[in-house]
């Protein structure tokens, strides 16, 4: 989401909605091992995205949050180190230190439903969430399309 920093009055929001919408919520992390269908709409349309599931017989929607936590940080310093090893070039060190201003800081949010065994998806997150899953990709050496199903 350009601009947004922080995605916990996002999540407050849409946790309200849900519930002003007469559905459950179930505080989750729908699996990535279900076929998922990704929204594709604008990230401001969370309540489009409800409506539909509504309409659709939706009863429940999972709702998560990633925030950046400290540990998060010193979990990819490690993989830099191990991958960087002695004589490295502090690049990645100081991308990564620009991460330290969004530690407690909600950085996705992410909401579905399911029907007939598929998921319905819509995720938003921050731009600096998005750098912080690529720093972390390339720190443990794989391709970002782990991170990101939503292109």
């Amino acid at each position: 989401m350009h601009g947004a920093t922080d995605l916990a009055r996002l999540y407050d929001e849409v946790v309200t909605g849900v519930t002003r919408q007469g559905l459950l919520v179930f505080p989750g992390y729908i699996s990535d091992d279900l076929p998922a269908v990704w929204w594709q709409g604008g990230s401001e349309d969370w309540q489009e995205f409800l409506r539909i599931g509504k309409t659709e017989g939706a009863r429940t929607v999972y709702i998560s949050r990633t925030v950046l936590e400290e540990e998060d940080l010193q979990e990819v310093a490690g993989w830099i180190e191990e991958r960087a090893g002695p004589g490295s070039t502090n690049g990645d060190r100081a991308r990564l230190k620009e991460f330290e201003r969004y530690v407690g800081n909600t950085g996705e949010v992410r909401l579905g439903w399911i029907r007939d065994g598929v998921a319905f998806l819509f995720q938003v997150r921050t731009d600096w969430y998005e750098e912080f899953l690529e720093l972390m990709a390339e720190a443990e050496g794989e391709g970002l399309d782990e991170y990101d199903h939503a292109d």
